[in-house]
């Protein structure tokens, strides 16, 4: 049993990593905030520490219990790019500065990026983790920038960082949508691009991060957790339309009257201070034919392997969200 500290635990992936830490018999502490929501972990035996990544002084005294800290908290959604380097560098920065300046003998510190810190693939070739980082958004770039400054701190703490693709799975409401547009029948494409992607199922990523935070060859190392293959998102929505039974009809929209769109939701967002996620930044993503990425160092050095392929991750995704009455 290890002592974990853990970020962004009421969120969609850090629900499932507090989950799988508790069913392990670890001993977890997350950091919330006061205004978090715990539906996701309130049955959960973890200790809450009611704090903010930028005040040390919430979390100090807890955090020097732990043995590894799992740091899954960050900015997805923006209104200004400085929201996203505050989200997602500052907080590391924070939590890295006060590891260093208490001492805190750490057997592990996780960081959870993300594939858009190395942005598109070239080809339907899937990359590794030693091709070069070209991310195209404000958020792909933040979370270079904060692997960048984990490294800077691999001399005074053991580091690991994890790059997911596309997540799905029960709990996430970003592509919530998505399934509810096939139900009503009706699948919307942007564009003429099929885009090649590769996805995780949620809880095989959450199991992917216990593997890498607490393997002991896994220090300084970086690791594409995904399935095994890619797909083209058009074999998704087959996959989804077929278990939802429904007869749907393709809407093929015109990547300019997208674009403008996405322009109007985002300065909507701005109005609102409401982020969303569709705007100019995400239409730059989805123009991109390719965002296929390889999992075979983690299954070489972790061992890791992905239980759920997509049409049982896809059929698991609708059975909650209709369980939840979401769909």
């Amino acid at each position: 049993m290890a002592r974990v500290f853990l970020t962004g635990a009421t969120g969609f992936v850090g629900s499932f990593v507090a989950q799988q830490l508790v069913e392990q018999q670890h001993e977890v502490t997350c950091l919330v905030r006061a205004t978090s929501n715990l539906r996701w972990i309130q049955d959960l035996p973890v200790r809450l520490v009611r704090g903010s990544l930028f005040q040390p002084e919430t979390y100090r005294e807890p955090l020097q219990e732990a043995e590894y800290v799992f740091h899954v908290a960050g900015v997805t959604k923006g209104l200004r790019v400085q929201d996203f380097y505050r989200g997602n560098v500052e907080t590391t920065r924070y939590l890295l500065q006060t590891i260093v300046e208490t001492g805190i003998p750490l057997r592990r510190f996780l960081l959870v990026s993300s594939q858009a810190a190395v942005g598109p693939s070239p080809s339907r070739e899937l990359v590794d983790e030693a091709y070069p980082c070209r991310p195209i958004t404000d958020y792909g770039r933040s979370k270079l920038e904060a692997e960048k400054l984990v490294r800077t701190y691999q001399d005074r703490v053991p580091v690991t960082i994890v790059r997911p693709p596309a997540v799905y799975g029960p709990r996430d409401t970003d592509i919530l949508n998505f399934f509810k547009n096939l139900k009503a029948g009706f699948n919307l494409t942007v564009g003429k691009v099929d885009q090649w992607l590769s996805l995780v199922y949620v809880e095989d990523l959450a199991r992917g991060i216990l593997q890498a935070g607490f393997a002991e060859n896994s220090s300084g190392r970086t690791y594409f957790l995904c399935e095994d293959r890619a797909y083209f998102w058009s074999q998704v929505s087959r996959v989804a339309t077929d278990i939802l039974g429904k007869s749907v009809r393709t809407i093929h929209v015109p990547y300019g009257v997208a674009y403008l769109v996405a322009s109007i939701l985002e300065l909507v967002g701005k109005i609102s201070k409401r982020p969303t996620i569709l705007n100019r930044q995400k239409m730059k993503e989805i123009r991109q034919p390719y965002w296929g990425i390889s999992n075979l160092r983690a299954r070489k050095e972790l061992g890791y392997r992905t239980n759920f392929p997509l049409e049982e991750g896809i059929r698991r995704t609708i059975e909650w969200y209709g369980k939840m009455g979401w769909l």
